[in-house]
């Protein structure tokens, strides 16, 4: 058997189309990613309004009768909604690169904590006033709220 290696007999050969390299189109088909990140946040936000719904009943609970079981549950709570407002302030931070929400996101944090460790502080050591503790409790979930915008 010979083999043709000159370049002229290779053109009498027609490749069918269905053969040949596709152009792949980056433009409009590269959604994707931005629909993961979509459901991503979607999930986080969902997560997050559960958490905050559970966060209301045990501050209803409390507003009927005060409690430190009850009251150590709303913290519990509240560290789990602020750990998942930072895994979203992460993705917001990954998918926009520097962005200022992630520190005010981290400011916020903080003070939520102060605020709660205030609350339960004050309630241990009966110093505060049930109106009081209802009071920072409606404020820790103004800024809980903050956080989901």
């Amino acid at each position: 058997m010979k083999i043709e290696r000159d370049k002229k007999e290779w053109t009498k050969f027609n490749i069918p189309r269905s053969l040949e390299a596709r152009i792949v189109n980056r433009g409009a088909n590269a959604s994707f990613e931005q629909e993961l990140g979509a459901q991503r946040e979607n999930e986080i936000n969902l997560k997050m309004q559960e958490i905050l719904n559970r966060i209301d009943q045990t501050a209803r609970r409390l507003k009927e009768r005060l409690s430190l079981q009850d009251l150590m549950l709303y913290k519990k709570l509240v560290k789990a909604f602020l750990e998942e407002a930072i895994a979203r302030a992460y993705l917001l931070k990954r998918e926009r690169s520097r962005s200022r929400r992630g520190r005010t996101i981290l400011i916020t944090v903080e003070t939520v904590d102060r605020e709660l460790e205030e609350l339960i502080n004050e309630f241990v050591l009966n110093k505060a006033e049930p109106v009081a503790i209802l009071d920072k409790l409606d404020k820790i979930r103004g800024m809980l709220v903050d956080l989901m915008i």
